[in-house]
């Protein structure tokens, strides 16, 4: 009874998903969440912003699923000065800026598992594979410092 899950990645610069089942594109397993490119030869700059929500797409027998927990994981390999943030909320922002995203909730994207920290879209636990039981909007973006290498 372990349930079918997948992550939607949206356009942050698009309109709120009507239907976070079908819209975006689906990161599969092993995929990573490329934030762009920037030029730091100057100075240090701001990734572009991503922003995804994590959906079961088949409770397969599971009644809820409960104690989410989204981190980061995979960072270690940027070198020189870098900074990871991440706000969690149900709130929708067309061209959410990355300052936006290290204002908000928890800002410092937390880099290992913790406690949980990510719920249904409005609160609770995830008791179906319907719009509205898709968990929060999870908006990433990355600081490089200046002439941090490309990688």
């Amino acid at each position: 009874m372990i349930p079918i899950t997948e992550f939607r990645i949206f356009p942050v610069g698009e309109a709120e998903p009507s239907d976070r089942t079908v819209q975006g594109t689906v990161a599969g397993t092993g995929d990573t969440l490329d934030l762009g490119t920037v030029d730091t030869t100057d100075e240090a700059q701001d990734t572009a912003v991503r922003t995804l929500c994590w959906r079961v797409s088949d409770m397969n027998g599971a009644v809820e699923v409960c104690n989410l927990r989204v981190w980061l994981e995979g960072t270690e390999g940027v070198g020189g000065t870098a900074a990871w943030r991440m706000d969690v909320t149900d709130v929708w922002t067309r061209g959410k800026t990355a300052v936006q995203v290290e204002t908000g909730t928890p800002g410092t994207a937390p880099l290992t598992e913790g406690e949980p920290n990510l719920t249904r879209m409005g609160g609770g636990s995830i008791t179906d594979v319907t719009h509205d039981q898709t968990t929060q909007y999870i908006y990433i973006s990355g600081n490089a410092g200046v002439n941090v290498p490309s990688g």
